[in-house]
């Protein structure tokens, strides 16, 4: 099982993982926040002075972030990768199960062990 990693298209640094479960499927791996931006606790980390330095994990890159999406029926699984930055402002990028998939499968097929958040 590979693991690609993802990287930031504004500052080119890595805060998310694709990875193939062992059923096959392709899962987006990161500091995961539960109940998103929307609570007021989060809310405030994300959109506070110094939120480039907040780590939601330990093993985590600070900064980078997997907030849950809504979206309309029959897209799957939506996740929302958000890159809060030093140098640029928040960044965000919501992908479906279906488009993490393909491009984990374009990266193997291509080789590669980073992509860009753009390229999912």
């Amino acid at each position: 099982m590979d693991t690609i990693t993802v990287v930031c298209d504004r500052c080119g640094r890595p805060g998310w993982q694709l990875v193939q479960s062992e059923t096959g499927g392709v899962f987006v791996d990161g500091a995961r926040i539960g109940g998103g931006d929307t609570s007021p606790y989060w809310a405030k980390v994300l959109r506070g002075p110094r939120a480039h330095r907040y780590p939601a994990a330990s093993d985590s890159r600070p900064g980078a972030f997997i907030l849950p999406a809504d979206g309309p029926a029959g897209y799957g699984t939506r996740d929302k990768l958000v890159c809060i930055g030093r140098k640029h402002p928040r960044y965000e990028r919501v992908i479906t199960s279906a488009s993490a998939k393909r491009a984990y499968d374009a990266a193997v097929e291509a080789g590669r062990i980073r992509i860009r958040l753009g390229e999912i």
